[in-house]
């Protein structure tokens, strides 16, 4: 078993039909915080079957931190597309791939000496 804590963390929640009719009737000035343009808000993570809206996180923090992350993208969700009442529990976690935090270490307790490969980002994986 391997412990990468290269790897970020994006907790997020699906963009349904409602949440993305207030996604599209958000004001201009409120774009900032799902497009993806700084790493303080949200941004939108396409998979091939759905979208999801939410933040990334860099791997490792506290389990006192999630309920504050949870809280802080609930809350920028309430403000961009106020219509779209999003419970705490849609709130997901998932490992980005692709993506590397600074901090480049793997901890192996197999005792296999072999080095992983360096994470390779291909972008940001933003799509509109």
């Amino acid at each position: 078993m391997k412990l990468d804590k290269t790897s970020a963390l994006f907790f997020g929640t699906r963009i349904d039909s409602k949440l993305r009719e207030g996604l599209a009737l958000s004001k201009p000035g409120d774009k900032k915080y799902f497009d993806g343009s700084s790493e303080e808000f949200l941004r939108v993570i396409e998979t091939p079957e759905e979208k999801w809206i939410g933040k990334v996180i860099r791997g490792g923090l506290s389990v006192t931190e999630v309920d504050d992350i949870q809280r802080n993208v609930l809350s920028i969700l309430r403000r961009v597309a106020p219509n779209a009442r999003i419970p705490a529990s849609q709130v997901k976690i998932f490992v980005i791939q692709g993506v590397a935090v600074a901090v480049n270490q793997v901890i192996d307790d197999e005792g296999d000496e072999e080095e992983p490969p360096p994470p390779v980002s291909t972008g940001p994986y933003i799509s509109y």
